[in-house]
């Protein structure tokens, strides 16, 4: 299990949201929002599931879009 990646739209800076998934359960909730607050800025965002990705594919070799919209 991986966790979901957003970017902070203050900093740019990609976030751990601390939150694991898999990529089927991923598919399922894309249309969801997840609010955390940001260890990037300090604040409060809600960020779409679709805007995710998965950290392990995230870094993926190969630079492939690990978005998942």
């Amino acid at each position: 299990m991986e966790h979901l990646i957003f970017v902070c739209p203050a900093t740019g800076r990609e976030i751990d949201s601390g939150v694991g998934s898999e990529i089927g359960t991923l598919l399922r909730i894309r249309q969801q929002n997840m609010r955390a607050l940001c260890p990037a800025c300090g604040a409060w965002h809600t960020w779409p599931v679709r805007d995710a990705f998965l950290a392990k594919a995230a870094r993926h070799p190969l630079g492939t879009d690990s978005h998942i919209a």
